[in-house]
């Protein structure tokens, strides 16, 4: 048997010393995800479009306990993405944090393909792919130039699926897959980790009115989930700080599937 003496410690699960970066934070998994950051001791900035609404979230944050600061900031921007970008640089050299990124901001959409316009097909590639790819760029070089720092893009499992009315969506949520990848060896030398987390069908308010609507679809959603449930956000919170924390430094171009067993199925 092995002495005590020679066993590893094992490592825990808190952002102490961490600055986390929430985008698309004002509501929905976001402000969940910020508020969870939070509450693992992380330093947390969040932004979105909407200040009021990020004023009371932080405020929230703050009465809770934790530190939290915002910045208002459109993904589809990338003179506001560098703004958000020097914002939090700012934060982390004056404490001494260590920067990790959650490039959540997002749009659902389902419409049948023939369907599809010009001005739909944009407005879901620059919130999703573009919005992410500019985001990753600008906090990337931020944590290349302190040689540490870590990177959550929200993926989904329609990135390795697909359903009648999700062609535009599953193409923008797979290129954030293949990104993740790409970006990760790119940057590994330089210490920057890359990683997507890729939910199911997430109950969120939004969701729920789109399956409310639609009882066919919903049934049809749930059947593909062997675990017989639908996701809820609290169901990302254990995977999001795990990636978000030293104690995942040697994962990085990965995409981790939450979602009840539906890519296994």
């Amino acid at each position: 048997m092995m002495p005590q003496g020679d066993i590893a410690v094992l490592p825990t699960f808190s952002l102490a010393g961490r600055l986390v970066v929430v985008t698309g934070a004002s509501q929905g998994l976001g402000l969940l995800f910020a508020q969870s950051c939070a509450r693992a001791g992380a330093h947390v900035l969040l932004s979105s479009r909407r200040e009021d609404k990020l004023r009371e979230a932080a405020a929230g944050i703050i009465a809770a306990g934790g530190r939290a600061d915002i910045r208002v900031s459109d993904i589809t921007s990338l003179a506001q993405i560098k703004e958000l970008a020097d914002h939090a640089g700012m934060i982390a050299d004056r404490d001494g944090l260590h920067l990790v990124a959650v490039n959540n901001a997002g749009i659902a959409f389902t419409k049948p393909a023939f369907e599809v316009n010009e001005e739909d097909f944009d407005r879901v590639i620059d919130v999703h792919l573009k919005g992410t790819f500019f985001a990753c760029q600008q906090l990337g070089q931020l944590m290349a130039t302190r040689g540490y720092g870590k990177i959550i893009n929200l993926s989904s499992t329609w990135s390795a699926g697909s359903d009648t009315g999700k062609s535009i969506y599953c193409a923008a949520k797979a290129g954030i897959s293949h990104l993740t990848s790409a970006l990760a060896v790119e940057w590994a030398p330089l210490g920057v980790r890359v990683c997507a987390l890729a939910p199911t069908t997430t109950l969120t308010d939004a969701t729920q009115r789109s399956l409310d609507a639609s009882p066919e679809r919903a049934a049809r959603l749930l059947a593909r989930i062997p675990l017989g449930r639908y996701s809820v956000p609290e169901d990302l919170i254990g995977a999001l700080v795990f990636l978000a924390g030293a104690t995942s430094d040697f994962i990085t171009g990965q995409t981790l599937f939450v979602d009840g067993g539906w890519t296994a199925r």
